[in-house]
């Protein structure tokens, strides 16, 4: 199993990643939006096989809920035909409310749950928000004309995953030294009782 502080590192590096991937496809013309829109599906697809089980381990009494929008992503996911720039909006907007309730399950989840249950009700609702932002890129850079307000929000938005980005750098560093200072304390802690023991 892994320590808090590995999870927390993972999970940081996924934002990291998540991040630059935004970025680049903020840039990406409609041809290649809708062929990234395509593979984006398809990781979709493939996280949420994975974490099935997870799903049906985890989550204690939000468990029925969250399966059932679940569910429905994947079998829509399943369904779905392959993106073009043409029909790229009408899936992400398909998706989209999909996503969303799962998400707010998902929130809801971590409130109410148990540590544990908490932990991976949040996990999957990081990770549902992150693939959202992603699609919803892809689907606004797949459009034929893009308007004014997108050129000036897609500016806006990257100068803030550019802070997002800095941002998790940061917290990796604060993190990997909180955690050493913690182990620290212990490890001194541990050596004042350790003759107590004898």
């Amino acid at each position: 199993m892994s320590t808090l502080k590995q999870r927390m590192q993972d999970r940081l590096k996924e934002w990291q990643s998540d991040l630059e991937q935004l970025q680049v496809q903020f840039n990406l013309g409609k041809k290649e939006a809708a062929e990234e829109f395509e593979k984006q599906k398809i990781r979709l697809q493939h996280w949420l096989e994975e974490q099935q089980a997870e799903v049906k381990e985890e989550f204690g009494e939000a468990r029925a809920e969250l399966k059932e929008e679940y569910d429905e992503l994947l079998a829509k996911l399943k369904k779905s035909k392959t993106a073009a720039a043409e029909n790229l909006a009408e899936q992400q907007a398909a998706f989209g409310s999909t996503l969303d309730n799962l998400q707010a399950k998902a929130k809801k989840a971590a409130e109410e749950e148990k540590a544990g249950s908490a932990e991976a009700a949040s996990s999957l609702q990081d990770r549902l928000m992150r693939f959202r932002a992603q699609m919803d890129v892809l689907a606004a850079n797949a459009k034929s004309e893009a308007s004014e307000e997108y050129e000036e929000a897609r500016e806006e938005a990257q100068k803030r995953i550019a802070e997002l980005k800095k941002k998790t750098t940061e917290w990796q560093s604060e993190a990997k030294e909180e955690w050493k200072e913690l182990q620290e304390d212990f490890e001194k802690a541990f050596g004042k009782w350790k003759s107590y023991f004898k």
